[in-house]
């Protein structure tokens, strides 16, 4: 039997960033506007998660918070400081 994917997301005004962790495999996938972008196995899924999460007690296992931190992280990185100020704004 296949584990649930661990999921986390962030709308944006032009779509959705999510994020999923396979536990039974490791496996970190992130969707931008339902499009892959990102695929990572162990160990490299593992440190992405432990780059922007190390202070959580995460293990091998993320949390929802964890990947959360996961997808502000890639939207910062590919969209810059303006794209997130935009979502916080329009949550508000």
């Amino acid at each position: 039997m296949k584990a649930k994917a661990i999921t986390a997301s962030i709308d944006m005004p032009d779509g959705a960033v999510s994020a999923e962790f396979h536990i039974d495999t490791g496996r970190l996938r992130i969707f931008e506007r339902g499009v892959l972008r990102v695929e990572l196995f162990p160990p490299h899924s593992w440190f992405t998660v432990a780059s922007v999460a190390g202070n959580s007690r995460w293990g091998t296992r993320p949390r929802e918070a964890d990947l959360h931190l996961v997808v502000e992280n890639f939207i910062l990185q590919r969209f810059g400081m303006t794209a997130y100020h935009r979502e916080v704004s329009c949550a508000q």
